[in-house]
């Protein structure tokens, strides 16, 4: 298993954690980003802190990461489904670099989808210098519970992992909670990726047994589909999508995150707003 996601805890003390490695939906993120490599760096972050917000969540369909600004960046969005399922794109103003610190009006949104046409909870908070930051704010600020969040995101190897500790109701010395982010924050990103938890973990409190939970599969997986293009044809109205035909010679849709292609020519576009089309 190459990319995952593993909940781990300590059975007498109220703190548990997760880590995960997402190297090859990284790649598969990157494999058609033509961005500068900070803006690369935040979509890794993105991914890496979503994959590790969802071993929080229970019953959930769909785990949006969002954040946006008035400024240079226009769009972070990174998706997980509750099968494990990931995507994540952004928009940013070329040529200028990546500095969240300096950004007006700029908002991290976390939103959870429960499905089955139940309402959505969707958590807000000031998006800080890093995603990191901005993480381990919203956990106090919308969860009132303090976590601790090491994001990593390298676009030059294509390798994307973090780890993640929160604490939980319950008795825990302000000491112990320091000495574990601590134990987290040491060391190179390489080194950190490449530990083994159950040789690491145990060493931060040696009299409490770890346990670490199987670990869960994640891949890349995009929902993007003709029909979901032919809806929001449809939905836009016969009138546009004719007047985008004579224009352009034929309307070209592509997907944000997967990049795929979609292309309807006159008679495509005519078929679609016909009364027995099934989307009607």
């Amino acid at each position: 298993m190459t990319d995952f996601s593993q909940v781990f805890y300590w059975e007498t003390l109220p703190l548990r954690g997760a880590r995960c490695r997402l190297d090859e939906i990284y790649a598969r993120v990157l494999r058609d980003f033509k961005g500068q490599d900070d803006m690369a760096q935040l979509l890794g972050e993105a991914l890496v802190g979503l994959a590790l917000l969802a071993t929080t969540q229970k019953n959930y369909e769909r785990l949006i990461i969002q954040a946006q600004s008035k400024g240079p960046l226009k769009l972070l969005v990174a998706e997980m489904t509750a099968a494990g399922g990931m995507r994540a794109y952004g928009n940013w103003e070329e040529g200028v670099s990546v500095d969240l610190s300096h950004l007006p009006d700029a908002l991290l949104a976390i939103t959870v989808d429960m499905g089955m046409d139940r309402d959505r909870y969707q958590g807000l908070v000031e998006l800080r210098e890093s995603l990191t930051l901005s993480l381990n704010a919203y956990f106090a600020e919308s969860v009132q519970s303090p976590a601790y969040f090491r994001l990593v995101a390298d676009p030059k190897s294509k390798q994307a992992g973090g780890y993640f500790l929160q604490r939980l109701p319950g008795v825990l010395a302000v000491e112990d909670w320091e000495l574990a982010t601590r134990f987290i924050a040491i060391g190179s990103d390489q080194s950190l990726l490449q530990a083994k938890p159950e040789q690491f973990l145990p060493e931060i409190f040696p009299d409490s047994a770890l346990r670490l939970h199987t670990p869960q599969a994640l891949v890349f997986s995009c929902s993007c589909s003709p029909e979901k293009v032919e809806r929001m044809l449809i939905s836009l109205g016969q009138t546009e999508a004719e007047e985008t035909l004579q224009s352009e010679g034929e309307i070209v849709v592509t997907c944000e995150y997967c990049q795929e292609v979609y292309r309807f020519g006159e008679e495509d576009v005519a078929l679609l707003f016909a009364p027995e089309h099934p989307l009607h």
